[in-house]
């Protein structure tokens, strides 16, 4: 009895030993992973005996013989190739929360998936940030979106269309601050928007041109309060239109600071804030009537005429042709006025002598008539522009008047 019992405990363990041995090579990662080397291994041995042994081992392609296996491996060697690069080299893959994308699909910037995606995703720039969150169609940003910028900065918010800004949006300073928004085309300021200051005070109100401050605006100072209302072109204030204007109707349009100038019958009214001032016909108090503006001059020392930016004598005579008029001229009251706003030693100040009648109202008993300046004048579209210049060699003028023709 003890014998069998012994042989059958033999048995038993034996039998037990051999699951043990089967159950811990099952269970170990080398078994594994040498298991799968060798049926890696095997298939590609067989993947690669490309040698036919049989004429059904040949694909008949226009008079051509083709191997069965040979094709057979190349279309494997491609696919694993491909996938690889799409997966492992090429930065094309979809990532999604395993990579902090919160639930939107995320996509490098030149991934192949992305450009069949629509809807809400995220864009990984080159360097690895974030660039965009939004929406996108047919590999296209299109729809809401924000815009960062490698800090992590928002650098716009709004609509896009043809992975450009279209549409109505807001564009931001490198430090955080609103510098525009409204209507954008192709990535421009275009339509009816506002732009702000970096300190953040609104500057201009109106309509803009590819980028350009170009139609009816309003201009305001850096205190935030409206300093002028009119017509805009390339940025700039469209001088011109004040040629003809009441008082009254100036009175309206620019409402910063000014000063007013009279002596006998002239009078001219400082605009500091939009670097100009004015002459109107005399006759009586031109604080109590309507005069017209007969006179407009610019302290700057370029003009925009058309797609033109002129700031030189040689720039204007290609503009307009040879000057009616040029030499030596004595200042008016109004020009006068100009000079010495100017300042900064460019040509001297005119001296004048004037009592205040206001705070900003002064009655000029006499100023240097003897003052003269060297201009050149030219006529354009039944208006007379007129040039300063500190000398008849000078190829630079530090302002220009608009008169009627």
């Amino acid at each position: 009895m003890g014998r069998f019992l012994n042989s059958m405990f033999g048995a038993i363990r034996v039998r037990f030993i051999s699951l043990w041995t089967k159950l811990r090579l099952l269970t170990s990662p080398l078994w594994w992973r040498t298991r799968g080397l060798v049926s890696i291994r095997t298939f590609f041995a067989k993947l690669f005996d490309v040698k036919p042994r049989d004429k059904k081992d040949y694909y008949g392609i226009l008079g051509w013989l083709v191997s069965k296996r040979l094709a057979f491996a190349l279309t494997v060697i491609v696919g694993i190739l491909s996938i690889f690069y799409i997966f492992v080299l090429s930065p094309i893959a979809p990532r999604g929360d395993w990579f902090g994308g919160g639930g939107i699909p995320t996509y490098k910037y030149n991934s192949i998936p992305l450009r069949f995606a629509k809807g809400e995703v995220r864009i990984v720039a080159r360097s690895g940030y974030v660039a965009y969150v939004g929406e996108v169609s047919k590999g296209q940003v299109k729809g809401q979106g924000k815009l960062f910028d490698h800090n992590g900065g928002i650098v716009y918010e709004g609509e896009f269309a043809r992975n450009m800004y279209n549409g109505q949006g807001k564009f931001y300073y490198s430090t955080g601050e609103l510098r525009y928004e409204g209507d954008f085309v192709d990535n421009l300021y275009h339509g009816n928007g506002k732009q702000y200051r970096l300190a953040g005070s609104l500057e201009y109100n109106g309509e803009f041109h590819r980028g350009e401050w170009n139609g009816q605006g309003m201009l305001y100072n850096p205190a935030a309060t409206l300093i002028y209302s009119g017509t805009f072109q390339r940025g700039n204030i469209l001088y011109s239109e004040l040629i003809g204007k009441t008082t009254s109707e100036i009175s309206i349009m620019y409402t910063g600071r000014q000063n007013v100038y009279s002596e006998a019958d002239d009078y001219c009214v400082e605009m500091p804030e939009i670097n100009a001032v004015y002459e109107v016909d005399g006759g009586q108090d031109a604080l109590e009537a309507d005069w017209s503006v007969k006179k407009v001059m610019v302290l700057e020392g370029s003009i925009w005429l058309g797609s033109h930016n002129l700031a030189t004598i040689s720039q204007l005579t290609d503009f307009f042709g040879a000057p009616d008029y040029f030499g030596e001229t004595w200042v008016t009251l109004g020009e006068a006025a100009a000079i010495n706003l100017i300042g900064d030693n460019i040509i001297g100040d005119v001296d004048m002598t004037m009592t205040a009648i206001f705070d900003n109202v002064f009655n000029v008993s006499d100023y240097d008539r003897d003052f003269s300046v060297y201009i050149f004048a030219y006529k354009l579209d039944g208006l007379l522009y007129t040039f300063y210049c500190t000398g008849s060699a000078s190829q630079n003028f530090f302002m220009y008047a608009i008169t009627s023709d």
